[in-house]
This record gives structure tokens, C-alpha cells and sequence, in this order.
């Protein structure tokens, strides 16, 4: 074996002193790193946590099917107000208690099976739409069955939206008729007193004419009872509005749900296709 000379053991020994030294500096920085990141990471971490389990509870909130059944329910307490209140100061002005007898009995079946069919959309909406779908309508069957479903609920929105379009035009017609007291001119022939008859607007009253004092007393009261069928007509526009909210969610759940059967079918023939070419290079 040969001896090392002084220099170049002098030389190994530099050599080794820079790689201790070297080890020796690399521990204290990696230490002096983990120590400041595992604070910032643990902040970030919690950050995120925070903002990802509020993002995942808007997931699971049906914001759209949401919206249209606040609206159907504010639609619905106006137009129970609105009606109920008009009805009762109509017969008061009219002096004739059987005077739209019916309203109460028809306001009743309507708003409750308008809620009825609200919260059942709402359902169906909440089901239909991401992510609850991935977990209600899984398989290729329950996904054919939720398509059939909300074209039905559609098919039934359209037919109650043009119901309630129909409805306001309705009720626009006590709006006009009250807003004539304040742009015609019921002066009498005589151009002494001013006189309105019933006749004329195509309503069945016991009494048909109101003059003088009277008519004065028809008057008032007729500009205090337009507030309320100006609150009945809002009300059921905003009922048809919601109703076209629903028709615009159940239109997009429904082709969400297209898209996952296609997709899903899609995976299935790649799977085949992976399946035969694995076949062939095995064989």
C-alpha cells in the first residue's frame, strides 16, 4: 500500500472539514424551515378547510328550485291579502254582502295546493340537481325515471304558468275599472251632481246608481280598495314568475341528467374497448 504525503492528507482533511461543515450548516437550516412552515402551513390548512366546508354546504343548497319557492310563497301571502281584504271592502261599497261570495273557498284550495305543488318542485329540484343526483339517481334506470319526472313537472309548470297569466289578466280588470275614478268624468247630465252606474260596467248589483253623497262615499272608498287588487295583481305575476324560475331549473336539471347518462354509457365502451384490446395483446 502506498503512504499518503503531508500534502495530501492536508488536502483530504480541508475536503472532509468542508463536508462537515457543510452537514453541519444544512441541519440548522432545514430546522430553521420547519419551523416556520408548519405554522403557515397549518394556517393555510384551516383556511382551506373553512372555505371548502362552506363551498360544500352552497353545494348541497338547490339556489335556483330555493329562490322560485321563496317567490311562490310571497306571491301566494300577497294574493291571499290582497283578495281577501278587496272582497270584503267590495261588498261594503256595493252595499251587497253575497257579492264575490266565493273568493274565500277558492283562496283556500288554491294556495294550499299551490304550496303543495311549490315544495314538491323544491324537492324535486334539490334531487335532481349536483351533487344529490350522483347519490339518488346512480343507475341507468333511476336516471331514465328522474328524466321522466321533471319533463312531466315541466310539462305541468307550463300549463300552470299560462293558468296564472291568465289569472292576472283577470285580475287587472277591477285595477282598470277602480283606476276610472280618477281619469273619467261621472258628472250627470244635469252637470249639477255626479253619478256612476253599475249597468254600464257590466257588474249585477242590487243597487245600481250611486249619486251626490253617495257617489262621493263610492269614491273614496273605490280609491282605498284599488291598493288591494294592485297588491292581488303583483302577487300573481310573481307566482308565474316563479313558476317560469321552476321551468328554467327543472330545464337545466334535465339536462344535467342527460349528460351524466351519456357519460356513463361512454365510460361503459371504453371500459369494453379496454377490455378487448387487453384481451388481444394477452392472447
Amino acid at each position: 500500500m502506498e503512504q499518503e504525503g503531508p500534502w495530501e492528507s492536508m488536502r483530504a482533511e480541508q475536503e472532509n472539514g468542508e463536508l462537515l461543515s457543510e452537514e453541519d450548516r444544512t441541519p440548522e437550516a432545514t430546522k430553521e424551515l420547519q419551523e416556520d412552515e408548519p405554522q403557515s402551513n397549518v394556517k393555510e390548512a384551516r383556511n382551506e378547510s373553512c372555505s371548502e366546508r362552506f363551498l360544500h354546504c352552497l353545494s348541497q343548497v338547490p339556489c335556483g328550485s330555493l329562490i322560485a319557492w321563496i317567490i311562490l310563497l310571497v306571491g301566494l301571502g300577497g294574493l291571499t291579502g290582497g283578495l281577501l281584504i278587496g272582497a270584503q271592502k267590495s261588498r261594503d261599497m256595493l252595499e251587497n254582502t253575497e257579492f264575490l261570495w266565493f273568493i274565500e273557498y277558492t283562496l283556500i284550495g288554491v294556495v294550499v295546493s299551490m304550496f303543495v305543488i311549490g315544495t314538491l318542485l323544491l324537492l324535486v329540484g334539490h334531487m335532481s340537481s349536483e351533487p344529490t343526483s350522483r347519490h339518488v339517481f346512480q343507475t341507468t334506470n333511476k336516471n331514465m325515471c328522474a328524466q321522466g319526472l321533471n319533463i312531466f313537472l315541466m310539462a305541468f309548470c307550463y300549463i300552470l304558468g299560462f293558468s296564472w297569466i291568465v289569472a292576472s289578466v283577470v285580475l287587472a280588470v277591477p285595477v282598470y275599472l277602480l283606476s276610472l275614478l280618477y281619469f273619467a268624468d261621472f258628472t250627470a247630465a244635469n252637470k249639477t251632481t255626479k253619478c256612476v252606474n253599475l249597468v254600464h260596467y257590466g257588474l249585477d248589483n242590487p243597487r245600481q246608481e250611486f249619486c251626490g253623497a253617495d257617489f262621493q262615499n263610492f269614491e273614496r272608498e273605490g280609491k282605498q280598495l284599488i291598493i288591494s287588487y294592485i297588491a292581488a295583481l303583483i302577487s300573481a305575476i310573481l307566482i308565474a314568475i316563479s313558476l317560469v324560475h321552476f321551468m328554467i331549473v327543472i330545464s337545466a336539471n334535465l339536462a344535467y341528467l342527460r349528460n351524466s347518462r351519456i357519460a356513463t354509457l361512454n365510460a361503459y365502451d371504453d371500459d369494453g374497448a379496454n377490455s378487448k384490446l387487453v384481451a388481444d395483446t394477452t392472447m
